[in-house]
């Protein structure tokens, strides 16, 4: 299993890193592929806006790519892509399921399971230069509301526990995708996704464990 990080170039350039681009099909424009989150990658679109002009304070904006679950990471200091990505996967992975806490769609139970369960499945990081323009529009939309809400507060930054607040508000809103005529909630659509890759690894193992029975009966 792998991630998919996709860095746009404002990201890619704090990271202060040269990532490759995605392979663009031939007459598509490159750097800007369509992604898809399957069951051999998880893709997650990454963008980093300034808090106001000219300030240390930013906010890494990371969007999961079939649901559109988004995250806020407030930042300061300079990371490298490893400290990155293990931050998001911690991150993603909490405001997941402090989302499902707090709007009552799983028990604490059903959460701490469903968390113990993704922690099996290994994720190896890919990380890529590429902005695919359909999910960039909800990062879009989740950047105004980050610039809006410091406004309102006249704050300098998100603090994690505002940052929290605003993910859990998005995440539990409907939201139209690829100009779709259903809706879907970020936060059912993402854990329908993790359901599936955990059933998938669930699976996989117990067709290896089986597989070494047989062969260790054999022998």
């Amino acid at each position: 299993m792998q991630y998919q990080f996709c860095a746009t170039n404002a990201l890619t350039k704090w990271l202060i890193t040269d990532l490759c681009r995605l392979p663009a099909a031939p007459g598509q424009q490159v750097g800007v592929n369509s992604i898809t989150s399957t069951g051999e990658q998880m893709c997650w679109q990454l963008h980093i806006i300034e808090n106001s002009y000219g300030s240390w304070h930013k906010t890494i904006i990371a969007t999961e790519a079939n649901s559109r679950f988004t995250l806020f990471i407030p930042v300061d200091l300079l990371m490298t892509p490893d400290q990155l990505c293990k931050r998001l996967q911690m991150e993603w992975q909490w405001v997941l399921a402090e989302t499902l806490r707090l709007s009552h769609i799983m028990s604490r139970s059903d959460i701490a399971m469903l968390l113990s369960n993704l922690c099996e499945i290994k994720f190896e990081p890919q990380w890529v230069k590429n902005t695919d323009l359909r999910v960039n529009g909800h990062v879009s939309d989740a950047g105004l509301w980050v610039s809006q809400t410091l406004a309102d507060k006249r704050l300098a930054e998100l603090s994690p526990e505002l940052a929290l607040e605003l993910a859990i508000y998005l995440n539990t809103q409907p939201k139209r995708v690829n100009k779709g005529k259903n809706k879907i909630i970020p936060a059912e659509k993402l854990l329908s996704y993790c359901n599936a890759l955990i059933e998938a690894s669930q699976a996989t193992m117990k067709a290896e464990k089986s597989k070494q029975q047989l062969q260790s009966r054999a022998c």
